[in-house]
Order: structure tokens, then sequence, then C-alpha cells
């Protein structure tokens, strides 16, 4: 990802102060995953000086499909699904499970929701088996029910991220959510140079 002369083209990365960019340089620059953290900010945004000409920002997960698929930019920092997609329209892309980089995410229903058991039904069906089945076929995502893969065809769970566990990487959500303004305060300010 960061050698240009080996590999020329653009680079796309998403744009926000968020989990993954950070990490990526400091990895690129020889950090062992397990000593990411607390993030080294200073060796992370000189790692990132030396591509910064070379980066396209993207903004949503479609800007990022259309910046590979048009060949914008040869590599990046993707979503699974969005790649699984293009792969599915017939794109020549692939993914490098090397040193991938997890996170989870949430489904919540906000207290005081006007329409909350209409929304606990929809959170019921949606982690079910079948319904996380039926999201990872045909998303590329894994799913979070552990019972959803005996539902899957062999093909399929054999394509998740969560089969590519070697090298994985998981991103520390506790740590952000403790440094993520002082974070942003300097990545905006990077960005903006």
């Amino acid at each position: 990802m960061f050698d240009t002369k080996k590999f020329p083209g653009k680079r796309t990365f998403y744009k926000w102060s968020a989990p993954g960019v950070i990490e990526i340089a400091l990895l690129a620059d020889g950090v062992p995953a397990d000593k990411l953290y607390p993030l080294d900010l200073e060796r992370a945004f000189k790692k990132l000086d030396t591509i910064k000409s070379d980066i396209v920002w993207w903004g949503g997960g479609a800007e990022s499909q259309q910046l590979i698929a048009s060949g914008e930019a040869t590599f990046g920092q993707l979503w699974n699904g969005r790649v699984f997609a293009l792969e599915k329209d017939g794109a020549d892309v692939g993914v490098s499970w090397n040193q991938n980089l997890t996170a989870a995410d949430v489904l919540v229903v906000p207290k005081g929701a006007k329409n909350k058991d209409a929304a606990m039904k929809f959170l019921a069906a949606a982690s079910s088996p079948a319904g996380q089945a039926k999201f990872a076929e045909a998303s590329g995502y894994a799913p979070i029910n552990t019972k959803a893969k005996a539902e899957m065809p062999a093909d399929a769970v054999k394509a998740l991220p969560d089969a590519h566990v070697d090298g994985q990487i998981n991103l520390d959500m506790n740590y952000w959510a403790e440094h993520r303004d002082e974070i942003a305060t300097r990545w905006y300010a990077w960005q903006a140079k």
C-alpha cells in the first residue's frame, strides 16, 4: 500500500477520523499488530506523508467502489462487502486478507422510540440465524449469529471475512472512544495541509 514505486497508482482511504487508516500506516511502518496501541500518531502521520499526494479520499461506500472499479485508485481500504459487490458485478478486483482489520457494528433501538415493539421484532428477525444467513450471502459480511452459517452454502461461508482470521487485527474501539477527539484534531489538520 505504501510502495508507490513497485506498485504505482493512487490509493484510496476513507476520509474520516476513525479506526483504520492510522493503524494501516503503523503496520506499514513495521509496528507489530500487538503493539499498535497506544497509537503513535507522530509515526503514523510521518508514514502517511510518504503517500499523501497519492491518496484519493472517499466519504461513502459507493464512492470507494467507484474509485476502485474505475481504476482511479489502484489500491484501497474498503469494507469487504463493497469489494464483494464489485466482484458479483464482474469487476476485476480482489481482497487481500493479510492484516485485515476488523470492527464491530451494532443495531440499537433508541430510548423512547415510538415503535419500540416493531423495532425489537425487526432486530430479532435481522439477528436470527435465517436473517443473518441471508444478509451474509447478499453482502459478504460475516454474520453475528453463530448459527447462521449452518443455513448457508459452504462456498459462501468460505468467502466470509471470519474464514480469514490468520493475521486478522481487531481494532481497539475502546482506545478510539477514549482518544477520538485528540486523534480527530490531528487528523483533520493533517488532511487540510
